[in-house]
């Protein structure tokens, strides 16, 4: 992965085509330099998240258009979604059967592409359809990649969970596992669980956010935040690999 992307990426014509009217939801993530977090911080936090690219077979990326500074570039398509992937994969095919989804950690594609001094490249993200559904429930004109968060009351603090003595943020890319977690929560403070409030907010906001931040409350918090991808994508991983 390291050396495709070390490579010049190239458009693909036909399968920008293929992908360029299904984009909605998706979000832009610009080549922005990281200073709040620090990007070794960054990539630590998004080494965690798997996530789905389709490769050619001259091993460049399926691209989609986007204007970018009054400019039309070819971006890479990332998956948030396994399965969405493989569903994009058959209709690439029909261009280059010897196209290939190819599974990485988020923070290796974010390093080597938005991080890369050499090279910057933005990605366009496409969210898991069911994930969006759920987070236009929350807020009626959202986009991009859902990330689901609870706090106490619709102002007070976020809910964090103690990992090895130290308190962490969790932000789940599944609203039905922030709920397994919130169950887990009312079962021993059922009373503080009725205050519960769910919000969403989008990864490329939280891929800014962690670059660019100069308000120390804030960069406090980014510093707390894990990530946890959805268990269905996890799952689906786990059945694509040899003997389960």
């Amino acid at each position: 992965m390291r050396q495709f992307f070390s490579s010049v990426l190239r458009p693909l014509p036909l399968m920008t085509a293929l992908i360029s009217g299904s984009l909605l939801g998706g979000g832009l993530v610009m080549p922005l330099p990281a200073e709040a977090l620090g990007e070794e911080a960054i990539v630590d936090k998004l080494e965690q998240v798997p996530v789905f690219i389709i490769l050619n077979s001259d091993g460049q990326p399926l691209t989609a258009a986007a204007e970018v500074n009054n400019q039309e570039l070819k971006v890479p398509v990332v998956f948030i979604d396994g399965e969405a992937a493989e569903e994009f994969l058959n209709r690439a095919r029909q261009e280059d059967p010897s196209a290939e989804v190819a599974l990485v950690d988020l923070g290796t594609l974010y390093q080597e592409t938005v991080l890369n001094d050499e090279a910057q490249v933005p990605l366009l993200y496409l969210p898991i359809g069911g994930e969006l559904e759920a987070a236009l429930q929350l807020e009626s004109d959202f986009q991009g990649v859902p990330l689901f968060i609870a706090r106490q009351g619709a102002d007070g603090p976020y809910l964090t969970i103690n990992q090895n003595g130290e308190a962490s943020l969790p932000m789940f890319f599944s609203r039905n596992d922030l709920q397994t977690l919130l169950n887990r929560y009312r079962e021993t403070n059922a009373e503080a669980a009725n205050e519960i409030v769910v919000q969403v907010l989008s990864l490329e906001w939280l891929l800014t956010a962690m670059a660019n931040s100069t308000d120390p409350a804030l960069d406090a918090q980014l510093n707390q935040v894990r990530l946890f991808p959805s268990t269905e994508v996890l799952n689906y991983i786990r059945s694509q690999q040899p003997g389960n």
